[in-house]
């Protein structure tokens, strides 16, 4: 085999094995971020979950107040 074919042989070799591990990191980088993607959705949805849940304890706090004030007389100072 002559010089140019042996590195024409090494230079494609060489490019070759760069794109596959340029594809492999590619890949393995989509899927981390889908998957922080999904972690993320999750904790927006507890979060969202959990300020739902505080609108309704405070609803149901008013509601209390207001009705214990109706059934007691408070004195203002």
């Amino acid at each position: 085999m002559s010089t140019k074919a042996k590195m024409t042989f090494a230079i494609t070799t060489a490019c070759t094995v760069a794109v596959v591990l340029g594809v492999h990191y590619q890949q393995m980088s989509e899927k981390e971020a889908m998957r922080m993607g999904i972690i993320k959705d999750e904790e927006r949805q507890a979060k969202k979950k959990r300020q739902d849940d505080n609108v309704l304890e405070l609803a149901a706090q008013q509601d209390l107040e207001r009705r214990m004030l109706e059934e007691q007389s408070v004195r203002k100072p």
